[in-house]
């Protein structure tokens, strides 16, 4: 007699697997010069662009005066010599660090202790220092670079103004918000003010 299915008691088959080993896992590849110089400029400029807008909003808005990159340029050229001197300080600091930790055994007391087997590391923080810090100066001295970095500024602070209006549109309409067809007919209002409103505040401060 052959007992139904349902009765029959499964056996339930276990898997088994290995211990995770963190040891296994493959090591890193070190950053090599190329790349933390890179990520280093990566930073400045985003840094120098944020600069820009702002110095570009409050110059254009608050003081009202026409928009004109040759305006903005300066404050751009000063923000990347700036971080140019503080790259500049910190290789001067990793140096010391590096002399120090030279021949230097055990282990760390604390996470500024360097210790021989930190030299390598030392030895790329400090040429990847010095090699951005030429990097912005370089960049700082060129006004190609000085007039590319104001108009992506320039786009930034436009951006940043288009969305304070639409907050201001949003917080304005009040009980307009609660229209069903509110939602639908908002792009067409912010198309009406940025083609209208917009293009007119434009052509009086710049005259195109």
């Amino acid at each position: 007699m052959r007992w139904p299915d349902w009765l029959t008691k499964r056996t339930v088959k276990t898997v088994r697997t290995r211990p995770f080993d963190e040891d296994a896992l493959p090591e890193p590849a070190a950053p090599t010069l190329e790349q933390t110089v890179e990520e280093g400029m990566l930073l400045a400029e985003y840094a120098t662009r944020m600069a820009v807008k702002n110095h570009i909003v409050v110059d254009t808005l608050q003081y009202g005066n026409d928009f004109d990159p040759a305006r903005h340029t300066g404050e751009a050229a000063h923000m990347l010599r700036e971080l140019a001197s503080e790259q500049g300080e910190a290789a001067g600091r990793i140096e010391e660090d590096l002399e120090a930790a030279h021949g230097l055994r055990g282990d760390a007391m604390h996470p500024h202790d360097y210790r021989d087997i930190d030299v390598a590391n030392l030895r790329l923080r400090r040429d990847a220092a010095i090699d951005l810090a030429s990097a912005l100066r370089a960049k700082a001295d060129s006004e190609d670079e000085l007039l590319a970095l104001v108009e992506r500024g320039r786009s930034d602070a436009w951006d940043e103004v288009g969305r304070a209006i639409e907050a201001g549109l949003d917080a304005f309409s009040g009980v307009e918000a609660l229209r069903e067809d509110y939602e639908r007919e908002k792009p067409a209002r912010l198309n009406l003010l940025i083609r209208r409103d917009l293009a007119r505040l434009q052509e009086e401060r710049t005259g195109y």
